[in-house]
């Protein structure tokens, strides 16, 4: 189904300031790609709550995942990494709360980070609306999955004492309505972990200008029709908007560096010292506190 796309008008799907009063930072994909890679659209930031977002809002009619089998698009994630990061995650909740209790993920992709909680006594189990994806983690973990779209999930109708979204809210058409959902499946005091990319961070900000010195009306920011597929984008601002709109208190949010999935083994001198370029960026913008990710607590408060 891949170039199965359909344009459509949407104001910032956080806050729903129109369009028109937006900050436009440049055109993503197609013929504003280095590699013409997916369909073009314009890229904007919301100027009342700093979300990032397209216009027009590109949706797929299927599911673009299926055509990426679950080792193709996690290549460059480690299993034994992914399951380090959940032991971790757990540890950070079990810290917060003072036990272990009951930890959903939703979109958990192949299982590894589940398997981590899991290692530690956690009762876990994970929302995946990819089936490939869902059943890798089941065979491979024996994890109880749930496969479909978080919007009708009967996991969320359970109650859980962490949530866990790692890597999930920049791909979501409506990240409000679903947030709104995991605060719900929260019991009173519960958590919710939550792991995004900063579209306020040095990287996207030198990439931009970097753009518009080579004349180009681009924009680094999101990928809404190729891999991997983000089409929504937060910062420090939006993230706290959306959390406290739920009804989630924030309770840490920080930086974490990326390295990046560049190959400095591919392309001519001027693609080498673009990436080479890109890694400096991120190592400086991380020292300088405008890392190119982002991690969130956040706690349910009391009914």
């Amino acid at each position: 189904m891949s170039g199965a796309w359909r344009l459509e008008p949407g104001d910032c799907p956080l806050c729903e300031a129109p369009v028109h009063q937006a900050q436009r930072l440049g055109r993503r994909g197609g013929a504003a790609h280095g590699a013409r890679c997916g369909v073009e659209t314009t890229i904007h930031r919301c100027r009342s709550c700093h979300l990032v977002y397209q216009h027009p809002v590109l949706r797929p009619e299927g599911n673009p995942y299926e055509d990426h089998p679950p080792d193709d698009y996690f290549n460059a994630h480690s299993a034994i990494a992914k399951v380090e990061s959940g032991q971790a995650i757990a540890l950070q909740a079990s810290g917060l709360l003072g036990r272990t209790g009951r930890l959903l993920e939703v979109g958990c992709g192949r299982g590894d980070l589940l398997r981590g909680a899991a290692n530690l006594g956690w009762e876990c189990a994970g929302i995946e609306m990819t089936p490939s994806y869902a059943e890798h983690a089941r065979a491979r973990y024996g994890l109880r999955i749930e496969t479909g779209d978080v919007g009708a999930s009967r996991l969320l109708s359970e109650e859980w004492d962490v949530i866990v979204m790692a890597a999930v809210l920049e791909h979501l058409y409506d990240p409000l309505g679903t947030l709104r959902r995991v605060a719900a499946a929260l019991r009173p005091g519960g958590v919710v972990y939550i792991d995004v990319p900063n579209e306020c961070s040095l990287y996207t900000r030198v990439g931009n200008s970097y753009q518009r010195l080579r004349g180009r009306d681009w924009a680094v920011n999101l990928s809404p029709t190729f891999p991997p597929f983000h089409v929504v984008g937060f910062c420090p601002t939006s993230l706290r908007q959306a959390c406290d709109a739920v009804g989630l208190e924030v309770r840490s949010l920080t930086g974490y560096a990326m390295e990046g999935c560049m190959d400095l083994r591919t392309g001519g001198v001027v693609a080498w010292v673009e990436r080479l370029a890109a890694r400096f960026v991120l190592r400086v913008g991380h020292a300088m506190g405008q890392s190119a990710g982002l991690t969130c607590w956040a706690q349910r408060r009391s009914r």
